[in-house]
């Protein structure tokens, strides 16, 4: 190329189109810069799942490493980094090298529930992780223990909370955890009062909702019906605005308690370390997108009772952005704080 620019410098007295027309012809010759997803991924990719196996986060990122990694070209490596709350893992992908091989299978907790309890949360979810998809919506119910419970509706449960306040217990998984995340929204809402009874996981949890050492419950869709086919629990209504297909039968919290605008879900999402490129984040978003969509996949995270919900990167990061403010508030109002 500096051969070619020298001959059109020398030869640039006999016009200086011919200099521009040379310039142009050396430039056309030099390849464009590699964008970072041309080569992505070139290695194997890992799901950092700040929770234990088993759970609703892990499932996703089981059933969905797999398909992801077939259309990557790369092994996905699913990889279990549990403690404080999630804490853990999300700060060891917020801390990764930002090349898209350490990626967060993060929910509602980690996204928006932890940075608004923890008074030393150690990141800010929209500075120090790169939002790729919003992935699944995890629907929750409202069950009670019936024979403990004398309400079949969630319309009566008000009824008998207000005529008997700090009588009904509801159990959590934990300090702000979405369980009680979810009851505290409800006692706002209904200007009731409950008492809080945590656990250290759900395993114990359900063990004693269903002996009647709790009376009630916001959990999620999957775990929670399994015990009301059982007839061990009632369900009362579910926490989404819409009714779910595999349920039409049960009324939505909102129609059924009169709350208009009512919402508990949980939901899960794909991030990166900040600073990702963006081409590596289209490139994982479009392939989340299509893995999705592929009809066995679907089938598969509807049984495990997780919806699918994938978006674009802009779409999650103004979600998450609309969680902390609105589970903030619960926070707040409610002074739900967490060591």
């Amino acid at each position: 190329m500096i051969k070619l620019l020298r001959r059109a410098a020398r030869r640039s007295r006999q016009g200086s189109g011919v200099f521009v027309l040379a310039i142009a012809a050396a430039l056309a010759a030099v390849p464009p810069p590699a964008s970072a997803a041309d080569s992505y991924p070139s290695q194997p990719i890992r799901l950092i799942v700040p929770f234990s196996p088993g759970g609703a986060v892990d499932v996703y990122a089981r059933i969905i490493a797999p398909a992801l990694g077939k259309e990557l070209g790369q092994s996905i490596v699913v990889d279990n980094r549990p403690g404080a709350s999630g804490i853990i893992g999300t700060e060891a992908v917020a801390r990764a090298p930002a090349d898209g091989y350490t990626l967060l299978v993060g929910n509602i907790a980690t996204f928006a529930i932890n940075p608004v309890i923890y008074k030393n949360n150690p990141f800010d979810p929209l500075k120090q992780l790169a939002p790729i998809t919003k992935t699944v919506v995890v629907n929750y119910v409202l069950v009670v223990n019936p024979a403990k419970v004398p309400a079949r509706t969630a319309a009566d449960l008000i009824s008998y909370a207000k005529a008997h306040p700090g009588s009904l217990s509801y159990g959590s998984s934990g300090t702000g955890s979405m369980q009680q995340m979810a009851a505290a929204l409800f006692e706002a809402r209904t200007q009731t009062k409950m008492l809080h009874v945590p656990y250290k996981g759900t395993g114990a949890l359900l063990g004693d909702l269903v002996a009647g050492h709790v009376d009630m419950i916001f959990a999620d869709q999957g775990t929670m019906m399994q015990q009301v086919k059982a007839g061990k629990l009632a369900v009362l209504g579910v926490g989404g605005l819409r009714r779910v297909p595999e349920y039409p039968d049960i009324p939505t919290l909102a129609e059924a308690a009169n709350l208009p605008g009512f919402e508990v879900v949980a939901w899960q999402g794909l991030a990166g370390p900040a600073k990702l490129p963006a081409d590596v984040i289209d490139r994982l978003n479009r392939a989340i997108n299509k893995v999705q969509a592929d009809k066995d996949v679907r089938a598969r995270l509807l049984e495990a009772g997780l919806v699918p919900d994938a978006g674009t990167p802009e779409e999650f990061r103004r979600y998450i952005a609309a969680e902390l403010r609105k589970w903030g508030k619960v926070a707040s109002d409610l002074g739900i704080k967490a060591d």
